[in-house]
Formats: structure tokens, sequence, C-alpha cells
């Protein structure tokens, strides 16, 4: 059993008790601000989604100093699963990361775990794609854990470190109360509470809404180490498309075939789907693992191209 086990069968028991020993609230007030789903790129993936030499381009600043939302807009795509205009915030990072709400993961079919931002164990995999490319962003899906983003003199004044865990509870029409939600304190940081919109809405957010933690004293440091920064994936260039020679003629009392295509790539777009059919009709063979995206199997359906799988789809 791991230090985190046995950290959260700590925090439940001791729960159960209510108040315990005792716990005290700092007059610290902070406000509550939703993050909806967004991505972290790194320099090299802004130039394969957006092109050669991309830079973002800051569209408003964000809360937190020095990061902003970007004009840029990317869509995820999964086997099972696909969202479209997900923001992308800037300025660009070490590593790659997707930004998820529980829901968001179920649409996408991925298993994203509950994370800090930066610590992409066991993280999901998802394909980026940009107006100019495709990011093959393995490991990147995180769903974020609650969180407290502030400056040493207002974790000072709370009296909490960084890493440590409190509970915080958000009142109005439906209150509630978050547990195990982590302080990150930093010198760049903007005093604030980030949820994700499953949680905002399970708690009816109301409008500019504040709260402030509740601290509570056991017998025990209860503080997390933070998460070291995960290592920049590979970038996977667009897949090409191989198309097989002619067919000599055959003699006119012999069945027609219908042209054949392999496809060699990973990923099938609506975009590569309509180069693909562009002649009409005939078979496409696809290799095990490529990913079809809903998009394209209906103008594979509409333009009446057969799709062969290969033996272990």
């Amino acid at each position: 059993m791991d230090r985190e086990q046995i950290q959260e069968i700590i925090f439940r028991v001791l729960s159960e008790f209510g108040n315990w020993m005792p716990g005290r609230e700092p007059e610290l007030e902070f406000p509550v601000e939703v993050s909806a789903k967004h991505v972290h790129l790194t320099d090299k993936a802004v130039e394969v989604l957006f092109g050669k030499g991309k830079k973002l381009t800051p569209k408003r600043p964000l809360s937190q100093p020095g990061q902003f939302l970007s004009e840029e807009r990317v869509t995820l795509v999964t086997p099972k699963g696909r969202i479209e205009n997900v923001a992308v915030l800037g300025p660009e990072r070490p590593y790659v990361q997707v930004e998820l709400s529980a829901t968001d993961a179920r649409t996408l079919g991925v298993k994203a775990p509950l994370k800090m931002s930066g610590d992409l164990n066991g993280a999901g995999d998802v394909y980026i794609i940009g107006p100019e490319g495709v990011y093959d962003a393995k490991g990147s899906a995180i769903v974020a854990q609650a969180h407290i983003h502030l400056t040493p003199d207002d974790a000072a004044k709370a009296g909490v470190s960084d890493g440590q865990r409190v509970s915080v509870t958000i009142r109005g029409e439906r209150p509630a109360t978050f547990e195990n939600v982590i302080c990150r304190v930093s010198s760049t940081a903007g005093l604030a509470m980030h949820i994700d919109y499953d949680e905002a809405n399970a708690c009816m957010l109301p409008k500019n809404a504040t709260a402030k933690m509740r601290l509570q004293t056991p017998c025990c440091s209860l503080e997390k180490t933070p998460a070291k920064p995960h290592a920049e994936e590979k970038i996977e260039q667009k897949p090409a498309v191989k198309t097989e020679p002619e067919k000599e003629k055959i003699p006119c009392d012999e069945p027609v075939k219908k042209p054949e295509t392999v496809f060699n790539g990973k990923l099938i777009t609506e975009a590569i789907a309509k180069e693909l059919t562009a002649q009409k009709g005939g078979t496409l063979t696809i290799k095990k693992g490529v990913i079809v995206t809903p998009s394209a199997k209906d103008i594979f359906s509409r333009e009446k191209m057969e799709l062969v799988w290969e033996t272990g789809r």
C-alpha cells in the first residue's frame, strides 16, 4: 500500500468524526473559477498542428499571471469519440497535456485518471487534430484534480504549504464540500480555486463565487509532494496513403474487380476519407490499430467504399 492510499484512508476515517482535533477555517477568501476542457502544447506540437514556425496567438489573459487563452482551437479524437473546438492555452510548455472533465473522458471513451497538472503517469491517449496536421498525444489526457493557486504570502496567511490537502465548501443554492483539494503555492500564482464543469454543475456554482478552505490538524503530515512534469511525447506526422498499382486489364468475360486501396497511416479523419473516396467505390484495406473517426465512416458509407479490416482489428 503506497503513501497516497494510506493518506486517503486516514482522511476517510477521520472525516467520519466531523471537526476533528479540531478544524479551523482561515480568513483567506478566494474566487472559484471553472476550467473547461483544454490542451497545453509544446513548440513542436504547435508547428505540427498549425504550421512550421507557428506560435500560439494570445486572445485574452487568464487569472494565472503569464498564461493566456489562444486564438487557436483543436479537435480531440479517439476510436470511440470526437470533441471539436477545444481551447489551447499558452504559452507553450515542455510537455503536451489534455485536461478533461469526467464527462468529456466518457465522450471520448478514454481512461483519464484524476491527477494534478504535470503528473501524467497513467494518462490516457488521444489524437489532437489541427488545420495542418495530427499529433499522436500518447499519455496526455487527465481529469484535473480540484486545486487552489496561492502565493507564498497567501499560503502563510492561511497556514498551508505546497501540496497540502484541504476541504473547501462552496455556498449557494446547492452547497457542496470538496475534499482533498490541493494547495499549489508559487510566487507567480494568482489566488484562485480551479474546478471543472462537472464539479461546477454539481454545486450549481453561482456567478462570482468565492470560498474559504477548512484546515484540519491530524497527528501526522498529510502533505503530498508535487508531481514532476512529464516528458514530451513524440510527434506523429500526417499519415501517408498508399494506393496499389493499377491492375492489368482483364478479359471482358471475367468479373471486374473493384479498385483496392491500402491505408498505412494511424488515423483516418474526414479530410483523409474524402481523398480516399475521390474515385468512388472500391475497397479500402485498413491495418490493425488504425483509428477511423465517425465522420470518416459516414463518408465511406455514403460513397459506397467497402472497408476491409486486417485480422486482429
